[in-house]
């Protein structure tokens, strides 16, 4: 059994954005498409809570009871099932921390963990922050699995370019909360710069929007924290064409006809930190996986030799 996701796409089509750690744009095509979303608006959830975290209105170390049903946006409560469920997930009722549902909501992108923080942290506050980084192809309108939500059109969608510059809040440490310890190497490895020369005559005929700062920042032990999950993805994509000894975090997302995946590469506290958005629709897995694995040694030969 599935539980409910979208429509199926009517094109085939491939985005992508690649912007430095200032935000400024290095390449791009389609980047400004709205996608349905699948699994990547765990970021922006992961944003919110963390936001949350930091305010002092969410306590990382309480613990909750494990649930798989929830309220669905027409008052009613809805049961997650099927090949959708995290089968590690604890049985319902056991006691689980709210810092656990965020590391399982990115790691293996559990579903369960996610509708779970969204009902602690509220679906209004997840727009609140898409609004303050101003995510301008961002919905995120209904919890995972809420079939009456969808039927009432309801639906979770993003960009090329919002998913870029929501990593980017995620894992930037901006110099007003990094401390003198804020360039500190963790691997060996760091990207030299992108030539912007050939990735802006290539796809001139995008004109990005001017770089802005990513709002809010979060605190270090909040980007400690969402960096750790992000380098323990389980399900990547872009970062299987990147080497090993290059540092690097992402979060993927998928469901038919839809495949995704943004992350970031290179040293976050350096100043050659990359990030790297990739949307598809239309395209059968291993083929989308095969574009998406090109467009990162296109954009990025130096992570990749």
């Amino acid at each position: 059994m599935s539980i409910p996701t979208a429509a199926a796409p009517d094109r085939v089509s491939v985005s992508f954005c690649l912007i430095d750690r200032a935000g400024g744009v290095l390449a791009a095509e389609g980047a400004d498409r709205p996608y349905y979303a699948a699994s990547t608006i765990k970021l922006h959830v992961l944003l919110t809570a963390l936001r949350a975290a930091d305010g002092g209105a969410l306590d990382l170390e309480a613990t909750v009871p494990a649930t798989r049903t929830f309220t669905g946006y027409d008052g009613t409560r809805f049961t997650l099932g099927g090949d959708h469920l995290d089968p590690t997930h604890p049985a319902d009722g056991a006691a689980i921390s709210v810092r656990d549902l965020l590391r399982r909501m990115i790691d293996r992108s559990s579903n369960e963990a996610t509708n779970h923080l969204v009902e602690l942290i509220g679906i209004d506050a997840v727009d609140e922050t898409i609004q303050r980084l101003e995510l301008g192809a961002t919905r995120v309108e209904r919890l995972i699995g809420d079939a009456a939500a969808l039927e009432a059109g309801r639906t979770n969608e993003t960009s090329a370019d919002d998913l870029a510059r929501t990593m980017l809040a995620l894992v930037r440490r901006d110099e007003a909360t990094a401390g003198p310890d804020a360039h500190r190497a963790r691997h060996p490895a760091t990207l030299p710069a992108q030539s912007r020369r050939s990735t802006q005559a290539r796809h001139s005929a995008w004109d990005p929007r001017a770089a802005q700062s990513p709002q809010p920042s979060l605190s270090i032990a909040s980007v400690e924290l969402a960096r750790a999950a992000l380098r323990a993805q389980q399900i990547p994509l872009i970062t299987t064409a990147v080497r090993e000894d290059v540092d690097h975090g992402s979060k993927s997302g998928w469901v038919d006809g839809y495949r995704h995946d943004v992350a970031f590469l290179g040293d976050p506290d350096g100043e050659e930190l990359h990030v790297l958005a990739a949307m598809t629709s239309g395209l059968q897995p291993q083929e989308a996986d095969a574009r998406i694995a090109q467009l990162v040694r296109d954009l990025l030969p130096a992570a990749t030799a």
